[in-house]
Order: C-alpha cells, then sequence, then structure tokens
C-alpha cells in the first residue's frame, strides 16, 4: 500500500489532474472575462448580439435604441432601417427613425413616421407624446394635446407628457391649467427644476410675484446652474422692486451664459434704477 501511495505513476497523475484543473480554470477566466468586457456596455452587447444573429430585427432594434442613447444617431439609423427591412410593421423601430428624424429637425418627416408607428403599434406612449411636440412646434396646439392626452391615457405617470401639456395651456393662455399640470409632473419627480421653473414663468405671466420667486428658487436648490431659474428670479425680484437683488441673478445668469440677452436686458434695466 505504501508502494502504491509512493508510486511515481500516481504522483504523475495528481499532477496531470491538477494541469487540467488549472487549465480548465484560466480557460473560464479567459472567457468570462471576454465575455465581460462584450457586455460592458449596451452598445458592446448589443453590437455583439446582432453580430451573432444579424437576421433578428428586436437585435438590431435594441442596438439602434443604445446607439441613440450614446449620440450616435447615423449609425442609429442603419439599424433601425435593418429592423424593419426584416421585420416592416415594427412599430417601434419606425417610432425610433421618426425620433432620430425629429432631432435632426426633419418634422414632418418625423411625423409621418410617428403616425405609421402608431398605426401599427397605438400604444407606444412616446410616440403619442413626440408627435405632439411636433405638432406644438408646428403651432397646432389641439392637435398637440389630443397626443399629450392619449400619451397620459396610455402611461399615467408619463412626465414629459405632463409638462408638454403644461406648454399649450400657457400659449392658449390658460395659466391655472398649465400650473396644474406642471404640478402633476412635480408629484412623479418631486426634485424636478424644470417643473418648478415653469410654475415661476406662470405666476410672473399672472403677476404673481412674491410666488414666481418661491419657485425660481426651489428650481434653483435642485439644479443651481439652471440660467432660466436665475433669469425668472432676476424678473421675480425686479417685480416687487428689489432691483439690487435682481441684479445679482441677472449676473449669476450672465455667468454661465455670457450670451443670454434676457438676462443682460435685465440686468442694463435694473441698474437703470
Amino acid at each position: 500500500m505504501d508502494a502504491v501511495k509512493g508510486s511515481p505513476y500516481s504522483d504523475r497523475a495528481g499532477m496531470v489532474s491538477a494541469a487540467v484543473i488549472i487549465a480548465a480554470a484560466l480557460a473560464l477566466g479567459a472567457a468570462s472575462y471576454a465575455r465581460n468586457a462584450v457586455w460592458s456596455t449596451p452598445v458592446s452587447l448589443w453590437a455583439d448580439i446582432t453580430a451573432k444573429s444579424p437576421m433578428k430585427a428586436r437585435a438590431h432594434y435594441n442596438y439602434a435604441t443604445s446607439l441613440s442613447g450614446t449620440g450616435n444617431l447615423n449609425e442609429a439609423m442603419e439599424e433601425n432601417l435593418k429592423a424593419i427591412s426584416l421585420k416592416p410593421g415594427y412599430g417601434k423601430a419606425h417610432f425610433n427613425i421618426g425620433a432620430i428624424l425629429h432631432a435632426w429637425g426633419r418634422v414632418d418627416e418625423a411625423i409621418e413616421k410617428y403616425r405609421l408607428a402608431l398605426a401599427l403599434k397605438p400604444d407606444i406612449a412616446e410616440a403619442r407624446n413626440n408627435l405632439g411636440y411636433a405638432y406644438y412646434s408646428k403651432g397646432m396646439l389641439d392637435e398637440a394635446m389630443r397626443e399629450y392626452a392619449m400619451a397620459l391615457k396610455i402611461k399615467p405617470g408619463h412626465l414629459k407628457a405632463h409638462l408638454n401639456m403644461g406648454y399649450v395651456y400657457r400659449d392658449k393662455g390658460m395659466l391655472d391649467e398649465a400650473i396644474t399640470e406642471y404640478r402633476k409632473a412635480l408629484s412623479i419627480r418631486p426634485a424636478y427644476a424644470m417643473a418648478r421653473q415653469n410654475i415661476g414663468q406662470a405666476f410672473m405671466l399672472k403677476g404673481m410675484f412674491r410666488e414666481a420667486e418661491s419657485e425660481f428658487r426651489a428650481a434653483l436648490s435642485i439644479d443651481p446652474g439652471a440660467v432660466d431659474a436665475h433669469t425668472g428670479l432676476g424678473e421675480a425680484l425686479s417685480g416687487l422692486g428689489m432691483n439690487r437683488e435682481a441684479a445679482l441673478e441677472f449676473e449669476a445668469a450672465l455667468g454661465i451664459d455670457p450670451r443670454n440677452e434676457k438676462a443682460a436686458q435685465g440686468l442694463a434695466r435694473t441698474k437703470a434704477f
């Protein structure tokens, strides 16, 4: 028995087994490292998946979406086009194409794509919201309001749809209704500087300078670099006769954006007193 334990064959077998285990572990480690490198970002993940599954429309759509998230719109467009070439009725891919066209300023083409996307898949809340905003940019307020309302019916907690609906009410002169929509946005995201700022602007239009001041200060407590909030606060303080304090806010705005004409005009006006 002792001879067997000390056999060189037994020792060699043990060494070979250990070597195999170590090699296998190294191979697995290398594979894991390579996989982690490929999956390190959504873009690299979906690039790998589309390379391995080039005939899957969903893979191209997801790759396009991840590319859009990094601002790479040209490649995103190419991937969306591949998706609809494989699956012509792919509503979400048509929506993505519309969103890219919209970002490029090609509003009419974007509207066509949004409409097509919604004809194929009527429950895309983002498409409803974006179509509404496209209509809004063309001055089609009633059409915009209809789309925002439909977006909210699909997704009641749609933050941007509430905000955008507020813009329509504001432009229609329905300031109380605008404030209500901005507050709904705040109920979804309490630390939303833009909503606070918009409420402040609505109060300014109503001549309610003290209330506007409070909202602009709240916006700046969330986002101290919000230029329009500094300018709005300056306007509110000026309306309250606090010109020295107003000048400081206009100067703060200009410190962030030296070309801000509204802040420059406000500063010149307050210094004239």
